[in-house]
C-alpha cells in the first residue's frame, strides 16, 4: 500500500519531478469541484482532467487501485489525495457523471471489480455530479463519507483559498509541506529525510506542482524559506565540479554576496523568531573553536554552500574565493560552523576537512576517505540559480526570475 504514495511523492519534494516541463497554465479563478471529495487534514491531492493520467502516474504496478479495469470512468475526471492514517494511504475520487441507468451501472462494475480486489468504494453525489470513492482503506472511505456529508473538504484547510486562487488548469498537485516528515516516514533513507523534512517544512505553506513548475503558498511571507529566496540575487553554481559520484538527494545554494545573503537570512531568522537562537548557536561554536563564525564566513567570503547524500555519508560543501590544494584529509578545526551558519538541512558528522580547489568539503573521515566526484558532465546543470534542491536525475531550480522549474533526466 506504501508504495502507491509514490503516485504523488515519489520523493516527496521530487514527486513532482514526473511533470513534463513546458509552461504553466493560466491560474484559475476556482478549484476543481472534485477537491470537495478530499478530506480536510488530506496531505497532498492532485487533480487529474481523466483518470487514465492519474492511474499512468502510479509507477509501482503493484499498486492495487491499477489493477481495475474502470472502463469508461478511465476517461473521467478524478482526483487522487493522500490521507494520514497512521500510515499514508490514497483515496480516488471519480466523477461519475450525472445521476442515470447508464452511468449507475458503469459505476456498479466498476465496485465490483473493487470489492473483489479489496478495495472499498463509496458511491454518492457531489454537487450536480455523482463520485465514485475507491481507497484500499475502509477507514479512509469512512472519512471521506462523514467528511462529504457534512460538507468540509481540503477547501476549507487554512489558507487553502490562496491554494485555489492560483490553481492552473489541467493536472495539477497540491500538498501541504508541514505534513512533509510523514510522507517521508520509513521510505527514505535517514540521511536524506534529515535533511530535506527541514528544508520542506519551512519552504511554504502548501506547494502547487503543475506542467514541470512549481508555486509556493505562504500567507505572511517574510517567515517561510520561499520569501527568503525570492529575496536573493541568483548567482552561479559550480556544485556541480564536485558532485559525489553515486550522490543521492542534495541542496545547493550560490551566494551573490556574503553581506547581502546574510542580511537577508537574519531577516528571514527574525521573521521566524528565530534570531535570537541562532545567534546563541554562533556564539557557542564560536567559543568553542576560537573564531566569530560570521567573521571566518567573511574572512573566506563564501560563493556557494551545498550538502549532499552519498552511499557513505552525508557531505557539506563551501566555494569560497580562494583556491589551495588538495592535502587530504584532516581535522575539522571549525566544527559545526556550517550548520550553524546555514541551517539544520547542513548537517553531517563534519569532524573532518578536505580542499579541492575552492572547495571546503566536510564530514565525517569516512565520507572524505571515500568521496569521488562524479566524472560525467551534469547535463543541464543552470549557470546561475537562488537555490536548487534535487538528484543527479531530478533538479528543482529556483531561477533568477523568481520561477521554481522542476526538471528531469528523462525529458
Amino acid at each position: 500500500m506504501r508504495k502507491c504514495v509514490l503516485l504523488l511523492f515519489v520523493l516527496s519534494l521530487l514527486p513532482l519531478f514526473s511533470s513534463c516541463g513546458q509552461d504553466a497554465h493560466v491560474a484559475s479563478s476556482e478549484a476543481p469541484e472534485l477537491f470537495r471529495a478530499v478530506p480536510s487534514d488530506a496531505l497532498g491531492a492532485g487533480y487529474f482532467s481523466r483518470l487514465d493520467h492519474a492511474l499512468d502516474r502510479m509507477t509501482d504496478s503493484t499498486c492495487i487501485l491499477r489493477t481495475i479495469d474502470y472502463g469508461r470512468l478511465s476517461r473521467a475526471k478524478a482526483v487522487v489525495a493522500l490521507c494520514d492514517v497512521s500510515s499514508i494511504v490514497p483515496l480516488v475520487a471519480i466523477e461519475a457523471g450525472k445521476a442515470s441507468p447508464d452511468t449507475s451501472a458503469v459505476a456498479a462494475s466498476v465496485m465490483a471489480l473493487a470489492d473483489s480486489a479489496k478495495v472499498q468504494c463509496l458511491y454518492t453525489t457531489l454537487g450536480e455530479h455523482n463520485v465514485l470513492l475507491l481507497s484500499p482503506s475502509e477507514t479512509v472511505i469512512t472519512i471521506a463519507g462523514r467528511h462529504l456529508a457534512s460538507g468540509s473538504s481540503i477547501l476549507d484547510a487554512p489558507d487553502f483559498d490562496l491554494v485555489a486562487q492560483a490553481l492552473p488548469g489541467g493536472d495539477v498537485t497540491v500538498y501541504r509541506n508541514r505534513g512533509a516528515h510523514k510522507l517521508f516516514s520509513n521510505r527514505v533513507d535517514a540521511g536524506i529525510r534529515a535533511a530535506v523534512i527541514p528544508f520542506l517544512r519551512d519552504a511554504s505553506e502548501w506547494m502547487i506542482v503543475s506542467d514541470g513548475s512549481l508555486v509556493t503558498i505562504q500567507p505572511g511571507a517574510e517567515k517561510y524559506f520561499s520569501s527568503f529566496c525570492s529575496s536573493l540575487e541568483a548567482a552561479p553554481s559550480r556544485f556541480s565540479e564536485v558532485l559525489p559520484e553515486g550522490a543521492g538527494f542534495y541542496i545547493d545554494i550560490p551566494i551573490s554576496g556574503t553581506a547581502e545573503y546574510r542580511d537577508a537570512y537574519e531577516l528571514w531568522l527574525d521573521a521566524r523568531v528565530a534570531l535570537e537562537s541562532y545567534n546563541a548557536r554562533l556564539s557557542k561554536v564560536g567559543k568553542a573553536c576560537g573564531k566569530d563564525p560570521r567573521i571566518w564566513e567573511k574572512d573566506l567570503d563564501v560563493r556557494e554552500v551545498a550538502v549532499a547524500n552519498y552511499p557513505y555519508g552525508t557531505v557539506n560543501f563551501l566555494r569560497v574565493k580562494n583556491k589551495e590544494s588538495n592535502k587530504g584529509v584532516a581535522v575539522n578545526p571549525w566544527t559545526g560552523y556550517v550548520r550553524a551558519l546555514y541551517g539544520d538541512a547542513f548537517n553531517p558528522a563534519d569532524s573532518c576537512v578536505m580542499r579541492s580547489g575552492n572547495w571546503i568539503i566536510s564530514g565525517s573521515r569516512k565520507a572524505l576517505d571515500s568521496l569521488i566526484f562524479n566524472q560525467a558532465a551534469v547535463r543541464d546543470w543552470p549557470a546561475k540559480a537562488k537555490a536548487m534542491a534535487g538528484t543527479p536525475a531530478e533538479r528543482l531550480v529556483w531561477n533568477k526570475d523568481n520561477i521554481i522549474n522542476l526538471w528531469h533526466s528523462n525529458r
